[in-house]
C-alpha cells in the first residue's frame, strides 16, 4: 500500500519521534517538531506512538489513497476535506480507495501531522524513519515529499483493522474528536531556566530578556527560531569552547539577538547560552509561525520538571481515553 502525493504542500516530510542515541557522534535527533501532536495522530489510528507520520508546515499536501485507509490529522487547525467534504481534525477518518484528502492552509498554528493506520513505512536509518534533510538520509529518499511520490504504508494494527471494518459500513465521520487545547494567538509566554552563563550577561540584558517582547523572524526554520527584540550583551567578552546544546537552548550570537535551537539543531554550539526553554513549552513554541510574539518567564529547574511530569501524565490520560473510544465503538 502507498499514498500518492498529488500536491506536496509546504515542507512536507516523513518524521517520527527522532533518531535517539547518536548526538554524541554529531548526528541530530530530528523528528517531529511537535511530538505530542504526532503521538496523538498515531493513537487515533491505532498505531504505536513511535510510528512515522507526515509533517507539513503552513500548507498541507493533497493525497490520493490507493486503498481503504484509516487516517487522522492533528496539530495546527485547518479545514481539510475528503473528496470536497469537510472532515475536521483530531478524529479517526475513513477513506475509500481512490478518495483524495486535501488539507489546505493551516489557519492557527504552523505544523500539522497526518497519520495513517500502519504508519509511514519508509526504510529505518539509524533507528528512525525521520527525514535528515541536510544529510539526504532517512524519511522518503532523504528529502521532502514531492508531487507523484508514492509513500509506502505499513500493515494496520488489529485495533485499526476493527475500526476500518466499522467505519466502512457507516456514512459520515466520527463525531467525537480530541484536541490538545492550545492557543497560538496573542503574545505567548515561554518558560525558561537560566543557563550556566546567565550571570555573565549584563544586568540590563537579563532584565530585558525577561521583560521585553521578542518576535519570531521569517529566517526561522526547523533548526532554530531567530528572534528580534532587545539586544542582549555580555558584561565583557569571553572565550568559549563549543559545548553540547539541546532542543530549546537559547544562544546569543554577536548581534545580540537570541536564537532558540529546535528539533534539527546541531549537536554543539559556541555562542553563549542565556537560558533553556522548559521541555513542557517546546511543542507550543514549535507551532508559532513567523511574526509571532513571545515573552520569557523564568522558572526553576524543579518547577520545569514538575510541569513536564504533569503534562506527561495528562497526555497519558488522553491516550487511555482514545484507546477506550476506539475499543468501545459498536460493530
Amino acid at each position: 500500500m502507498a499514498l500518492t502525493i498529488i500536491r506536496k504542500g509546504f515542507a512536507s516530510s516523513v518524521q517520527d519521534l527522532g533518531r535517539l542515541g547518536y548526538q554524541r557522534f554529531g548526528m541530530i535527533v530530528g523528528g517531529a517538531m511537535d511530538p505530542p501532536s504526532a503521538k496523538l495522530a498515531n493513537w487515533l489510528v491505532g498505531n504505536h506512538e513511535t510510528c512515522a507520520v507526515i509533517e507539513y508546515s503552513f500548507l498541507g499536501p493533497s493525497i490520493l489513497f490507493t486503498r481503504d485507509t484509516l487516517f487522522a490529522l492533528t496539530g495546527a487547525y485547518c479545514r481539510p476535506t475528503l473528496d470536497s467534504q469537510e472532515i475536521g481534525i483530531g478524529r479517526p477518518c475513513f477513506a475509500r480507495k481512490g478518495q483524495i484528502l486535501t488539507i489546505g492552509s493551516l489557519i492557527v498554528g504552523s505544523r500539522g501531522y497526518l497519520a495513517v493506520a500502519g504508519g509511514i513505512d519508509t526504510p529505518i536509518w539509524f533507528g528512525s524513519r525521520s527525514t535528515y534533510e541536510r544529510a539526504g538520509q532517512g524519511g522518503f529518499q532523504g528529502r521532502r515529499l514531492e508531487e507523484q511520490d508514492c509513500v509506502p504504508v505499513g500493515e494496520p494494527s488489529e485495533r485499526a483493522k476493527r475500526v476500518i471494518t466499522i467505519l466502512s459500513k457507516r456514512a459520515g465521520t466520527i463525531r467525537w474528536f480530541f484536541s490538545l487545547r492550545r492557543t497560538y494567538q496573542g503574545v505567548q509566554t515561554i518558560r525558561v531556566i537560566p543557563d550556566t552563563l546567565w550571570n555573565y550577561f549584563s544586568e540590563a540584558s537579563r532584565k530585558n530578556f525577561l521583560q521585553s517582547e521578542f518576535r519570531v523572524t521569517t529566517s526561522s526554520d526547523r533548526m532554530g527560531y531567530r528572534l528580534e527584540g532587545a539586544e542582549l550583551t555580555l558584561d565583557e567578552p569571553i572565550e568559549l569552547y563549543s559545548e553540547a546544546v539541546t532542543n530549546g537552548s537559547i544562544q546569543v550570537p554577536r548581534d545580540g539577538q537570541p536564537i532558540i535551537l529546535l528539533t534539527d539543531h546541531q549537536s554543539t554550539g559556541g555562542y553563549p547560552r542565556i537560558a533553556q526553554v522548559a521541555s513542557a513549552d517546546l511543542p507550543l513554541l514549535a507551532q508559532l509561525p513567523p511574526n509571532s510574539k513571545l515573552r520569557f518567564q523564568q522558572i526553576s529547574s524543579e518547577e520545569a520538571e514538575k510541569q513536564f511530569v504533569k503534562q506527561s501524565e495528562d497526555f497519558e490520560l488522553l491516550h487511555k481515553k482514545i484507546s477506550f473510544q476506539l475499543d468501545s465503538m459498536p460493530l
